[in-house]
């Protein structure tokens, strides 16, 4: 399988009055079609800030200094996402790449139904699409088959917005119905009970399960090759979490998509991810096979998180010490304060993500 996304020597900075923070120093990454790669590492590590530059939505004052973003969209054309302009990022988001965000309730607009947020997406889109489905729908010729017309010749067209809010065509107009039932499908499949009833319904008339399902429900609505899920089931609890967890492992085979899964849970890496990628203070330690890392983990920083998970009848193991500050972090290996096996070269020289066994690859001197 080919590489979908290959993110290449990424760096992000953010300019603060205290100084500038080195948010992520050199990211190489790539995401294969279809499979799910799993991004973790201790709280402020720059995993969502990796998540949020592919999409170029990293929030000021934060500014992506070099690198590259190779993207193969659903037409086979390879693009450089951080050299597109705005127009082009805005059609990309949604379409091809939506990302499920960390908190539903902050995601979700609370003056907006389930139905109009949802259809927001889908309009955007997918507007020619159903257009096209209108059209077949309307057999006679005449002034609702003309404007339909004019509509697809235009998709973009303000006349679209205009002819859906007259109160007497508006409400009842073909495309708004359209609309109304791609929006209930999609509930459907997210698996929400009485979808026609939780259209019409606001955020706040929902279970933080329920909003979950929404806003995996936007991301998915026009069949997203990538989804940028950052720590979904944080705030659920855990049949919940579950439940989502299975749906999203459900819907990726259905829609065919790949998976970038940021998290903190390791438990939650070992039950839906191909592949996983270890993040420590804006840098990438080691990337390997799920499988290959629980079972033999080659970084330092690798071994203590998974020695630092609780375990019955255990003593609990922390790692020892602090995250570094990012605007003063530490030079050559950024792990290397806390790192018991630290050579005198950690403190001179970064290293470089070097390939130790097949797809699993460190970046530390002692390899």
């Amino acid at each position: 399988m080919g590489n979908l996304v290959e993110v290449q020597d990424l760096v992000l900075r953010f300019y603060t009055y205290e100084g500038v923070v080195k948010a992520l120093e050199g990211i190489n990454l790539q995401i294969k079609e279809e499979e799910t790669l799993g991004v973790v590492g201790e709280t402020g590590c720059g995993k969502t800030m990796t998540g949020l530059s592919i999409l170029g939505i990293t929030p000021p004052p934060g500014k992506i200094e070099s690198g590259k973003v190779l993207f193969k969209s659903k037409y086979g054309k390879t693009l450089n996402l951080l050299a597109q302009n705005e127009r082009i990022l805005r059609h990309i988001r949604g379409s091809d790449i939506s990302m499920i965000f960390q908190e539903p309730g902050a995601a979700l607009n609370p003056v907006y139904t389930v139905e109009n947020q949802i259809a927001e997406a889908i309009l955007h889109h997918r507007r020619k699409e159903l257009l096209e489905k209108v059209l077949a729908q309307i057999e006679k010729d005449g002034t609702e088959k003309k404007i339909y017309k004019k509509m697809l010749e235009n998709p973009k067209s303000l006349i679209i917005k205009v002819f859906t809010k007259i109160p007497i065509i508006g409400r009842q107009s073909r495309l708004k119905k359209e609309v109304r039932k791609e929006v209930v499908n999609i509930l459907r499949e997210m698996e929400i009970g009485d979808p026609e009833r939780v259209a019409n319904m606001y955020p706040h008339e929902l279970s933080g399960g329920m909003q979950q399902r929404v806003v995996i429900a936007m991301a998915l609505a026009c069949n997203p090759t990538l989804l940028i899920a950052d720590e979904p089931t944080t705030s659920l609890d855990v049949t919940v979490q579950a439940q989502i967890l299975d749906l999203i492992r459900r819907l990726k085979k259905t829609f065919k998509s790949s998976v970038l899964y940021i998290t903190h849970d390791m438990g939650v890496i070992a039950e839906v991810c191909d592949r996983v990628a270890v993040m420590y203070a804006g840098h990438i330690c080691e990337i390997a096979e799920v499988k290959e890392l629980f079972r033999n983990p080659a970084h330092p920083y690798t071994k203590a998180l998974l020695e630092s998970i609780p375990k019955p009848g255990e003593e609990f193991k922390s790692i020892s010490g602090m995250v570094p500050n990012l605007i003063n972090p530490p030079l050559g290996c950024r792990f290397h304060p806390r790192c018991p096996f630290a050579k005198p070269i950690c403190a001179e020289e970064m290293p470089k993500l070097k390939e130790v066994k097949q797809e699993q690859f460190v970046a530390c001197h002692l390899y």
